[in-house]
């Protein structure tokens, strides 16, 4: 079966993105579509209309007919994709990457004409973790975190600030709750990804400068080198 529907998912500031780009820069033959969703947040500097994201409010989002549309709220924000682009999709290409969130991801892959479209395709589902179950309990142990939650959120609130220092943004107090409240989910979101075919731990976040070499290096670089090998298997 050549024809293969990867499900990424993974904490914010994990690294999904320059995992992406990583992807196109340094496997320019590997040919694969990655379907683009409404999401209720403002973009980001870096970010085009219709390319990353159909940018649109909430109000909007939440207006989407239910037979076109699977509609849901990842974190703070509201998310939608278009089944008729999915289908659309589906008919055109033989690797389709898929980055969502998890609950919204699962929605996506129960859903009858997700079923249908796919019969034909390999579906895998990985997922990105910033530290391995082994290493959260060390750092309970040894620094005293009081719950996994909060291991995991003083590993990640570091790399969401780092990232938000590159776009050039000011760090007000309503951007660091949004990141706070971010890196707090992270741990509850690891869990979510604890049936997924495929799990990569990548130490390097989305801030890491790792991601700027070619091919990257450190873990950016294996995590890359793990992905494609699950793209071509």
């Amino acid at each position: 079966m050549n024809k293969r529907l990867i499900i990424l998912s993974g904490p914010s500031c994990v690294g999904k993105s320059p995992l992406i780009e990583a992807l196109r820069r340094v496997h320019p033959h590997i040919s694969f579509q990655m379907p683009v969703m409404y999401t209720s947040r403002p973009p980001r500097s870096i970010e085009q209309e219709g390319i990353d994201y159909y940018f649109r409010t909430e109000q909007e989002i939440r207006a989407f007919p239910s037979n076109r549309y699977i509609v849901g709220k990842t974190r703070t924000v509201w998310q939608a994709i278009d089944l008729e682009e999915m289908r659309k999709i589906f008919s055109h290409y033989d690797l389709i990457i898929f980055e969502i969130y998890p609950t919204l991801g699962e929605s996506f892959l129960n859903h009858p004409l997700t079923v249908q479209l796919s019969a034909e395709f390999h579906v895998r589902t990985v997922f990105i973790s910033p530290a391995t179950e082994g290493e959260i309990t060390a750092l309970q142990d040894f620094m005293g975190f009081t719950s996994p939650d909060e291991a995991v959120a003083a590993i990640m609130l570091p790399k969401h600030i780092g990232r938000m220092q590159q776009q050039g943004k000011l760090l007000t107090p309503e951007v660091m709750q949004d990141l706070q409240l971010r890196a707090s989910m992270a741990y509850a979101e690891m869990k979510m990804g604890m049936n997924y075919s495929d799990r990569i731990v990548n130490h390097d976040g989305e801030d890491s400068h790792n991601w700027r070499f070619t091919p990257p290096i450190g873990d950016a670089g294996a995590t890359l080198k793990r992905f494609v090998e699950i793209l071509l298997t």
